[in-house]
């Protein structure tokens, strides 16, 4: 089912947020491929983005939807990317807000870096890691005190309700970023 020497499928079911692609035997996709369904139906336009999570034997493989699958039906043409999906890294991406499919979603513009590296990555070694300890300041007297917090690490808060810890948390998170910028 290959189609202008890009290796393509056809959908031949969708149960919820999943789907299944026949793609020719000889080329299915990797597992963690992202697949793409763009088509124009009667003029409701489909552009699904998937991602191959399991082969089903005889070119068949189950995709999970990143997006709704919402006009999605049997017989559609699917596109294999060839590669996992990617989101864009750098310091051009810190402080923006992005979608799960890498694309920026806080309504200020494109980002122009040109490294993007795939959502599924081995974990950087721990040689790799700083081993450093660094406190956040997080301007509340108490919390900086008694249980200051160490970056990178994790806290938890416990307590019974009405007690006030979403408001402490609330705090912690507009003090943090206006802090940060």
């Amino acid at each position: 089912m290959a189609d202008n020497g890009q290796n393509t499928g056809l959908v031949t079911q969708v149960i919820g947020s999943t789907f299944d692609v026949e793609f020719a035997a000889d080329s299915m996709p990797d597992i963690y491929n992202a697949v793409k369904v763009q088509t124009d139906i009667k003029g409701i336009n489909v552009n699904v983005t998937g991602e191959v999570q399991q082969h089903l034997g005889s070119g068949r493989v189950r995709c999970v939807a990143l997006g709704s699958t919402d006009g999605m039906s049997r017989g559609m043409q699917v596109l294999d990317t060839g590669a996992p999906v990617s989101v864009p890294v750098g310091k051009e991406t810190l402080g923006r807000v992005f979608n799960l499919l890498g694309d920026p979603i806080d309504g200020r513009g494109k980002v122009t870096t040109a490294e993007k590296w795939p959502i599924h990555r081995h974990a950087p070694e721990l040689k790799d890691l700083s081993s450093k300890s660094e406190i956040i300041e997080t301007g509340i007297k108490v919390i900086d005190l008694l249980t200051p917090f160490v970056r990178g690490g994790k806290a938890g808060l416990f307590g019974g309700a009405g007690l006030g810890k979403t408001v402490i948390i609330t705090e912690l998170i507009a003090r943090i970023a206006s802090a940060r910028g």
